[in-house]
């Protein structure tokens, strides 16, 4: 599963400018997906002056531990 996450600001010298948004009530089945979906939203942003930095993470949403968590990394 994969969780969206789009950081946007509104002057880009500016950190306070800036926000994030993160579809926490939808996860992703495929990176695919998310990345369709990040894209359709990070396009309004730009359309709206905004500058986007958008990803899509691998999200575990079961707390079972994974490799990347057990060796330091997570």
């Amino acid at each position: 599963m994969f969780i969206a996450v789009i950081l946007y600001c509104s002057v880009i010298t500016d950190p306070t400018s800036c926000d994030v948004m993160i579809r926490k009530n939808h996860l992703f089945e495929t990176q695919i997906e998310c990345q369709r979906e990040i894209k359709n939203v990070a396009e309004g942003l730009l359309v709206t002056g905004h500058y986007v930095k958008a990803k899509c993470f691998a999200f575990n949403p079961y707390g079972e531990l994974t490799w990347s968590n057990t060796n330091g990394f997570g």
